[in-house]
């Protein structure tokens, strides 16, 4: 496909819930594509989102009908940043068009649907020969993680811990961020049957989770722990890590770079990270440049099933309150 030819419709580029909206579209643009028009819930909206665009060299049409936009700017890709109960039918609509997809998690909401209707869609992309991506990007991180930690080798990890911050709260936190761990561990652990052993969700506060369980790839398995802990504020804190050798995520201002660092040793230590947010979004284009064939993603299959396991769980376990 060539730079000419690539037209990108966003849908969500206000970033109002997230905030990645405008990111991935500005990412997208910066990937040599052509954001071509942005879809809001009202053409007010959309018209804000559009104008917000501008700085960044973009010019957009605003809609308020993600249909309409696809028709009417014969696109190439979309990009789905609006929030998860509007996905499936975002997916749907681009599916219809022969559109390849890059879509923000979780790819649906998890619920007694969310399994089998994903796999369909999953592999009814691949079927038609389009590209469907989920924006989960700690993988892009490893390589700044094995800098960091050049003696760790996480696919021989017994162990894996992370903190996530997300804006959400109760059952809504596990949606929103668990994506994140499951999507490097079904990456560095594949396994041909999906499925997760020993779960256990405790709600400290509607604010504060704790998530364990064991992923069942590896040699023996591997342990997990995640800590979700609401927080609205940018930059939201971040880290994680194999085997007790943890990385904390650093952000810094002006210029938004990013570090990883450890605390370990005598003396603080860190290495750049580039936006790995950023290195989704290039890998995206750089698979639909390449062209078909776009298997269905087994990663996507696999946290497909992982994620409904620790919701499900944590809706059994959650106290009065626990919804976000």
């Amino acid at each position: 496909m060539s730079l000419r030819a690539f037209r990108v419709g966003v849908v969500g580029a206000r970033s109002v819930r997230q905030g990645v909206g405008a990111h991935l579209a500005r990412f997208v643009h910066t990937a040599g594509t052509r954001v071509v028009a942005v879809a809001g819930t009202s053409m007010a909206t959309a018209r804000e989102a559009a104008a917000a665009l501008v700085g960044s060299g973009i010019d957009a049409t605003a809609y308020d009908d993600v249909g309409a936009m696809i028709v009417a700017e014969k696109l190439d890709a979309l990009v789905i940043a609006s929030p998860p109960e509007s996905h499936e039918r975002y997916l749907a609509l681009a599916l219809d068009a022969g559109l390849h997809v890059l879509s923000e998690k979780p790819i649906l909401v998890p619920d007694e649907r969310s399994i089998a209707d994903g796999t369909r869609l999953v592999e009814a992309f691949a079927a038609r020969g389009l590209l469907l991506a989920v924006n989960v990007q700690w993988r892009h991180a490893l390589g700044a993680y094995m800098q960091l930690f050049p003696d760790v080798v996480p696919r021989n990890a017994r162990s894996f811990e992370m903190e996530l911050s997300p804006k959400t709260t109760g059952l809504d936190m596990l949606s929103d961020a668990l994506p994140h761990p499951l999507s490097l561990l079904d990456h560095l652990f594949p396994v041909a049957n999906p499925g997760l052993r020993d779960i256990e969700v405790q709600f400290r506060s509607p604010r504060l989770a704790i998530v364990r369980w064991t992923h069942p790839g590896g040699a023996g398995g591997v342990s997990v722990e995640v800590r979700l802990a609401t927080c609205v504020s940018q930059p939201r804190p971040a880290a994680f890590g194999f085997d007790g050798h943890v990385a904390r995520r650093e952000i810094e201002d002006p210029g938004y770079r990013i570090f990883l660092r450890s605390d370990a040793g005598p003396a603080a230590r860190r290495v750049p990270l580039p936006d790995p947010v950023e290195a989704v979004v290039r890998r995206f284009v750089e698979r639909v440049r390449k062209g078909p064939p776009f298997p269905a993603d087994p990663v996507t299959r696999a946290g497909l099933v992982h994620l409904h396991e620790l919701v499900a769980e944590a809706a059994r376990v959650a106290p009065h309150g626990g919804g976000g």
